[in-house]
């Protein structure tokens, strides 16, 4: 096996990529050294990157990542499901690590905002073992980490977005409780929004309205369980309302997922919920993402609204049985439009920020 790796590096605030070689390292106690077949480009990839949040240099992007293990360390002899595991198996496994020991790990069930975190493509690859983040040809993996192994028949490119978006939207339907037979609004129609749309079908729900300003996302995401399409585009607030209720029977909808990261959307879904309905916001992964509202909105309809950032093991095991059982109902493979070489990583950014992929797989 080789000695060295590449990896494209993101050396300076202003978003240069270079490519380097970093020798592989010896693979410690509980960890694994995997080859990378596929990582896809995230939105929080693009706003790293773009420098709309900070991030320490160097660093290797990219998380939602499918690789191969070539190197096991002592103790490694299972996944987080108790599935035998050896070199050669094709896993996924969560962004983060936790230390599964302090307060938020324990106590808070919050093992996503442990006080110890390490998270794959957003902390430094400046020392070993370098390989940290999904754009290299290796990725180590840490001891804190749930991998899964892969099913034979679940290829690489629909299952690398599990470990990032898809989890990230079974976390946030959990969250706010959805329900089979209720009437939802996912404002966004990028591939978070194409899982949320795809996964209220699956759990019964009645109406699945997803808005958006982009007509080839509306037309891509009506593929995936969706019963109403919404250009906001020309539409004013009040006409966005309007036809909001004029298909939930005057009541507004259930429940709504932010996924497209535009914080004024916030306010506006606040008005298109019925009494006591729920908000997940899932978008807005960045930081002075303001917004104006009315209190009163929440305290007189009794809304709930809950933030939802990253998730635990549990979701991306959800999210890979999901996948597994339905992608035969739901055209997931095709949610990777564009593929790209590590060589060109940068050029994949630009497309991914330019809006017109709804993901980009980056094929080391």
């Amino acid at each position: 096996m080789a000695q060295m790796g590449r990896a494209a590096v993101m050396t300076s605030a202003d978003g240069r990529i270079e490519m380097r070689e970093y020798p592989l390292p010896d693979v410690a106690e509980g960890c694994i050294l995997a080859k990378v077949n596929c990582c896809t480009i995230c939105g929080s990839d693009v706003h790293s990157w773009a420098g709309s949040r900070p991030v320490p240099l160097p660093i290797i992007l990219g998380h939602e990542i499918v690789g191969t293990i070539v190197r096991c360390g002592p103790g490694v002899s299972h996944d987080c499901n108790d599935t035998p595991l050896r070199v050669g198996d094709r896993i996924t496994w969560t962004l983060m690590d936790s230390c599964g020991r302090c307060y938020y790990c324990r106590i808070a069930g919050l093992p996503m905002k442990c006080r110890h975190l390490k998270k794959y493509g957003h902390d430094s690859c400046g020392q070993p073992p370098h390989f940290l983040g999904g754009f290299s040809e290796y990725c180590y993996i840490t001891p804190g980490t749930c991998c899964f192994k892969l099913p034979d028949n679940l290829p690489d490119e629909v299952a690398a977005p599990a470990n990032c978006a898809l989890s990230t939207v079974i976390a946030a339907w959990e969250a706010v409780g959805l329900s089979p037979f209720e009437n939802v609004l996912i404002q966004g129609a990028g591939a978070l929004g194409i899982y949320g749309a795809a996964l209220a079908r699956h759990y019964g729900c009645n109406r699945i309205i997803v808005s958006d300003i982009l007509d080839h996302r509306l037309d891509f995401i009506k593929n995936f369980g969706v019963t109403d399409l919404l250009n906001t585009n020309d539409m004013n607030q009040e006409e966005i309302i309007d036809q909001i209720q004029a298909v939930t029977e005057g009541k507004g909808v259930d429940c709504i997922l932010e996924s497209a990261g535009i914080p004024d959307l916030i306010p506006l879904g606040l008005k298109c919920l019925r009494k006591g309905g729920r908000y997940a916001e899932v978008g807005c992964v960045f930081p002075r993402a303001q917004f104006q509202s009315d209190a009163f909105d929440l305290v007189s309809k009794m809304i709930t609204v809950k933030g939802v950032h990253n998730y635990d093991a549990r979701h991306l095991h959800k999210a890979v049985h999901f996948l597994h059982a339905t992608q035969d109902r739901f055209p997931f493979h095709k949610i990777i439009t564009h593929r790209i070489q590590l060589e060109d990583v940068a050029t994949g950014l630009n497309i991914a920020k330019s809006g017109e992929a709804i993901r980009v797989a980056v094929i080391p």
